[in-house]
């Protein structure tokens, strides 16, 4: 089975497989090149479906993909 992603989910995607580290949402926008609210919503999207997990620390929301 082949999952298809949109352009904006494999940009989030590639940014969080080379940061090799969790992002916050913020740094996931700047390095995706797209607006916050944009990476957040396709964050939660990709989140939801089982591919990226989320955890906060304070005040922000820290990414990374479960592999």
């Amino acid at each position: 089975m082949t999952v298809k992603f949109n352009p904006e989910e494999r940009r989030i995607i590639a940014t969080l497989y080379s940061a090799h580290k969790p992002l916050t949402t913020l740094a996931v926008a700047e390095h995706a090149d797209m607006s916050w609210p944009t990476a957040k919503k396709y964050l939660t999207r990709l989140n939801r479906n089982g591919y990226v997990s989320r955890k906060k620390y304070g005040k922000s929301m820290y990414w990374w993909l479960k592999l």
